[in-house]
């Protein structure tokens, strides 16, 4: 397949406003394809209402030690062809708790935030996890019990850990690839107010069809992190973005303010919202990386741990071959432990405790399923860690 080059919009004169071009002019109705992704991407909250999360008023700082990559090749490519070659907006690895490298292109900065895309659903899964470990959710408990309008949806008898894992077995096409998959009317309900004023939590309750009982097969799907987030909110009688100030940002010490989008009701969009600077994530990648921090060490050994292996084999993500799903995580269980947040369009939070090692980037590539550059970004990461621990 050719890919469009990876135009930056500063130069390319991409942009909302009058002033722009038409043909190049940025709405609420295109700005998730590209060449107007690369403008939008870092500008969600001029497009689609958002909600605050708070920053820390005691930044952890981020210490630097930086590695040359220059010479660093695999399979032909060199580290700067990768980084070009997966349209790249930011990027920054962490080893052993300081900055080796760090980029920014496309006109972004360190002070950029970025859309995260599916990247938020590991977070909010670290939230509920976080929230296990208080006794402030019980993940046996059915999903219903915590919101009564699902009661007469699919989602009836999933329990809030068949969410958290995906397991429920609500019906749901989430291939990118299908035009006609459910998922593009489904977002609807987050970005066109007039195709859906009652947001995602409306459409959920009306999501009746199952493909499998609770707990007997794993598919991914964003109206289950969706339902999760609602689970959240009613538990606790908390915002979701308040949630996420006190339980994520002020613990990892993030120097700048996040935000989630809002759907067409004004509700934090638990599946696909989260916006944040990369510099903050890599302090949330370390969080989690760090086994003192806030985060308990109980909800942390419940993500590692992984999923249904079985399951996940048996499902069209099972070519990322030996892995699991688990707390809305992507679970490797390689040697060094590593775990993965992923969002379309080439987000990713990758994390491997035995390299002691993170690697943290946003994209606006042209395709939106990661799987098109999944094979590449293991080879970077692979030599990454072989030239980190020489």
């Amino acid at each position: 397949m050719t890919l469009p080059p990876p135009l930056d919009w500063p130069e390319a004169g991409i942009g909302p406003g009058p002033e722009i071009p038409e043909h190049l002019r940025v709405t609420r109705e295109n700005w998730r394809l590209y060449p107007f992704s690369r403008w939008a991407f870092q500008h969600t909250r001029e497009l689609v209402p958002s909600r605050a999360v708070r920053r820390s008023s005691a930044p952890r700082a981020l210490p630097h030690a930086p590695v040359d990559l220059a010479g660093l090749s695999f399979g032909g490519m060199t580290w700067e062809d990768f980084v070009a070659a997966t349209y790249t907006d930011a990027m920054i690895v962490l080893h052993k708790g300081a900055i080796v490298y760090e980029t920014y292109r496309n006109g972004m900065s360190s002070l950029t935030p970025h859309h995260c895309f599916s990247v938020s659903k590991s977070f909010v899964g670290l939230i509920a996890e976080i929230l296990i470990s208080a006794g402030r959710l019980d993940p046996q408990q059915p999903a219903s019990d915590y919101v009564p309008d699902l009661a007469g949806s699919g989602f009836a008898g999933a329990r809030v850990r068949d969410l958290l894992d995906m397991t429920d077995g609500v019906a749901f096409d989430e291939d990118y690839a299908n035009p006609d998959a459910d998922v593009h009317r489904y977002s609807a309900s987050y970005w066109t107010p007039s195709a859906a004023t009652g947001g995602a939590r409306e459409t959920l309750a009306r999501l009746e069809a199952r493909d499998a009982d609770p707990g007997a097969s794993f598919s991914y799907r964003s109206p289950v992190a969706d339902a999760l987030g609602w689970v959240l909110v009613n538990a606790t009688g908390q915002r979701l973005a308040d949630l996420a100030t006190e339980l994520l940002w002020h613990p990892a010490g993030c120097e700048e303010d996040g935000h989630f989008l809002v759907d067409t009701a004004g509700h934090e969009i638990a599946a696909t919202g989260l916006n944040a600077t990369a510099r903050d994530l890599a302090r949330l990648a370390l969080l989690i990386l760090d086994p003192t921090s806030a985060i308990p060490a109980d909800a942390r050994q419940r993500i590692f741990a992984g999923g249904d292996r079985a399951l996940f084999a048996s499902s069209r993500h099972g070519v990322r071959a030996g892995g699991s799903y688990r707390s809305q995580w992507w679970i490797s269980h390689n040697a060094q432990g590593a775990i993965s947040a992923l969002g379309v369009y080439g987000q990713r939070v990758h994390i491997e405790p035995g390299a002691e090692m993170a690697f943290i980037r946003f994209g606006s590539h042209p395709l939106a399923s990661n799987l098109h550059t999944d094979d590449l970004h293991q080879a970077a990461i692979g030599a990454l860690r072989q030239h980190l621990s020489d």
